[in-house]
């Protein structure tokens, strides 16, 4: 009895050491010779980093030898470490990025500061996820389900990883569904609010104004709206191409890549805007002529060789506001987007053109990955449908 809890100790103590050449080197019992009784080792030498061998002693273990637990416990931090590489390795944006590492160091690392995430289960998910309900908001209050939900989204990707690094045989993030959020109704202006709207800019705000305007006539997200040069304008074919996506972290403006593949995409505009982008871009050189060597690489908003940033317009948006007449609201930023979009299924539907088209056409403006989205947020734009329906069955 007593040889038989050696060779366990034996067998599970740590199989990754370091050599002397200060390389890594994996040492595996691989079980006992049916004939003999011998005990099977497996060894793999000169690995450059200990995590790559822990890694492969991982992979062994699961894939030939079957053993899921197999070593010391994985920690939160060890994991999280797994999804940079992955987000590196797949060049995800550096907003995701930096919305996920917000949400490890604020509520992840320190749940799980103690936990083995190899052992967590399904109900310590759903703990987790209570936990965060009662968590204090910057806002006031506690985090919404809608914050909520989008935390959840990294928890099931940290255990994708776990999973992929075959780590973990399931993710308990499986099955777990999403929780009910408040449905808002879409705002939007009409294209005699937008020239209300657009009304009410005074000179020297221009940039602002300017900026509107895109988001207007083209639907662009703000942040590709921002990233927006005039190396991305035809003035001869008359469109601009979108290829990047801007944002403010810790005082910098970082340019990024847009929000999906579709995103990448080539938006026509109207000519009498095209004219207007022309004098614009002739104006800004001679203001910022002294300051630049490529006018080119300007982005298309600059009076100043500071660029606009997102804080400059909610400043902006701030003081705006105040000027507003009593009925009139300022919708958010994103809303522009939804005018855009309400705006062309108007003019669609009343050029008699099929609602797939329409939804066709929209995806493909707004650079959705999927024509589903484009049908989530914008099917209530067709009020008639349900009527229609119903009055299908007047001759049934």
């Amino acid at each position: 009895m007593y040889r038989k809890i050696l060779l366990l100790k034996k067998e599970f103590q740590m199989a990754v050491t370091r050599q002397k050449n200060k390389k890594w080197k994996v040492d595996i019992s691989d079980g006992y010779d049916a004939i003999t009784g011998e005990q099977k080792r497996h060894r793999k030498t000169d690995f450059k980093t200990r995590k790559e061998a822990e890694r492969y002693e991982a992979d062994y273990r699961i894939n030939k030898l079957h053993q899921v637990s197999c070593k010391e416990k994985i920690s939160v931090s060890y994991l999280y470490s797994l999804v940079k590489e992955e987000d590196e390795l797949r060049g995800n944006k550096r907003g995701t990025i930096d919305s996920q590492e917000s949400y490890y160091r604020v509520y992840m690392s320190k749940y799980f500061k103690n936990a083995d995430m190899r052992a967590v289960s399904v109900t310590d998910i759903k703990e987790y996820r209570n936990w965060l309900k009662n968590q204090p908001s910057v806002k006031g209050g506690t985090l919404t389900n809608s914050h909520v939900n989008q935390q959840m989204i990294f928890v099931h990707k940290m255990f994708d990883v776990a999973v992929l690094n075959q780590l973990r045989q399931d993710n308990p993030c499986n099955g777990l569904r999403r929780l009910p959020q408040q449905h808002k109704e879409m705002a939007y202006y009409t294209p005699e609010q937008f020239k209300q709207f657009d009304s009410l800019f005074e000179e020297h705000e221009y940039p602002f104004q300017l900026l509107y305007r895109v988001l207007m006539f083209t639907g662009m997200r703000i942040g590709e709206a921002l990233a927006l040069t005039w190396e991305q304008v035809n003035f001869d074919e008359n469109y601009i191409d979108v290829k990047y996506s801007a944002y403010y972290r810790k005082g910098q403006v970082h340019i990024g890549t847009v929000k999906t593949t579709q995103s990448n995409r080539r938006i026509y505009i109207h000519r009498a805007f095209v004219e207007e982008l022309k004098r614009w871009k002739n104006q800004q050189y001679e203001l910022l002529k002294d300051f630049v060597t490529n006018p080119n690489g300007l982005q298309i908003y600059q009076i100043t060789p500071e660029v606009l940033t997102g804080p400059n317009v909610s400043n902006f948006r701030v003081v705006f506001k105040k000027r507003l007449p009593a009925n009139f609201k300022l919708i958010r930023n994103h809303d522009f987007r939804h005018s855009h979009a309400a705006f062309l299924v108007s003019q669609g539907l009343r050029n008699g053109e099929g609602k797939d088209y329409i939804f066709f056409t929209l995806m493909k403006r707004l650079g959705h990955s999927s024509i589903n989205t484009t049908i989530n947020v914008y099917s209530h734009l067709f009020p008639t449908q349900q009527k229609e329906i119903a009055s299908a069955f007047e001759n049934f």
